[in-house]
């Protein structure tokens, strides 16, 4: 078995999870803060969109 290559019963698990679960883009997931935003907001800026402007502010002020 090749790297990265799967076998047929692990490709039938492979389509079975991805086919039932939510992709992980549109996960919710909770800022610091308290408010509820995607998981990939919080992947590529660290926060949800107020507390990242607060951050920057504060960054920018220092």
């Amino acid at each position: 078995m090749k790297f990265g290559t799967l076998s047929a019963g692990g490709l039938e698990r492979f389509r079975k999870n991805t086919a039932t679960t939510t992709p992980i883009s549109l996960r919710r997931k909770q800022c610091a803060c308290g408010k509820i935003v995607t998981a990939k907001q919080l992947v590529q800026h660290g926060a949800c969109g107020t507390c990242a402007q607060q951050q920057a502010k504060a960054k920018k002020a220092a």
